[in-house]
C-alpha cells in the first residue's frame, strides 16, 4: 500500500482521479490529443538533444530548436496516427504494460506493447476503448485509493485483517469498475 501511495504518479490524487475518468469515458477521443502532447513532448526533450548534439550547438544557447523539434516531432504522430494504428497501438501498449505492470521485465513490455499494436491494427475501436478504459480505470482506481487513505479508510479496513492488504484490493476493485464502466460507455455506440 505505501509503495501505491508513495509514487509521483498519484502524488496529487484530485488530479489523477479525474485524468484517469477522463481516460475511462472519452478514452477514444482523447486518444490523437495524447499522442500529439506525447510527440511534442519527446521531440522537445529527446529530438532537441539529438539535433542539438548533431548541429553542435546548446539548447540553451539555441531556444528555438526544442521547439521546432517538438513541433515536428508532434506532427510526425499525427501522420503515424493516420498511416499506422499498429504503431499507434504499440505506443499505448507500452505505456500500458508499464503503468500497469512496472514490475514485470522490459522484454514482456515489449511483448505486450506489440501484441496491443497488432490487436488495434485488427480491431480499432474495441481495443483503443478497452485499453484506454483499462488505462483510465487504473489511475482513476489508485488515485481514489489515495484519496480514501487521506480520509483514514483503508487504515480502518485494514485493522479488522491484518494479514490481508485491504488497499490493494481496494484499488484493484475500484480500476475494474471505472475500467469495465468505461468501456461499455465508450463502446455504447457499437451496440446500437
Amino acid at each position: 500500500m505505501n509503495l501505491i501511495i508513495e509514487t509521483n504518479l498519484f502524488a496529487i490524487p484530485i488530479v489523477g482521479l479525474l485524468i484517469g475518468l477522463l481516460f475511462c469515458f472519452l478514452g477514444k477521443k482523447l486518444l490523437g490529443f495524447v499522442l500529439v502532447l506525447f510527440g511534442f513532448l519527446i521531440g522537445y526533450t529527446i529530438g532537441a538533444e539529438f539535433v542539438c548534439d548533431a548541429l553542435n550547438k546548446t539548447v540553451t544557447g539555441s531556444p528555438w530548436i526544442p521547439w521546432l523539434t517538438g513541433l515536428v516531432s508532434a506532427g510526425l504522430s499525427v501522420v503515424a496516427w493516420k498511416i499506422s494504428m499498429f504503431f499507434a497501438g504499440t505506443i499505448i501498449g507500452l505505456f500500458a504494460a508499464r503503468g500497469i505492470f512496472p514490475g514485470i521485465p522490459g522484454i514482456a513490455h515489449v511483448g505486450i506493447a506489440l501484441t496491443i499494436g497488432v490487436l488495434v491494427q485488427i480491431y480499432r475501436t474495441p481495443v483503443i476503448a478497452f485499453i484506454t478504459a483499462l488505462v483510465g480505470g487504473y489511475i482513476a482506481g489508485f488515485s481514489a485509493l489515495v484519496l480514501l487513505d487521506q480520509v483514514g479508510f483503508t487504515r480502518t479496513l485494514g485493522s479488522y485483517s491484518e494479514n490481508l492488504n485491504s488497499g490493494f484490493i481496494i484499488g484493484i476493485a475500484l480500476t475494474a469498475i471505472f475500467a469495465i464502466t468505461g468501456y461499455f460507455y465508450q463502446t455504447r455506440e457499437l451496440k446500437e
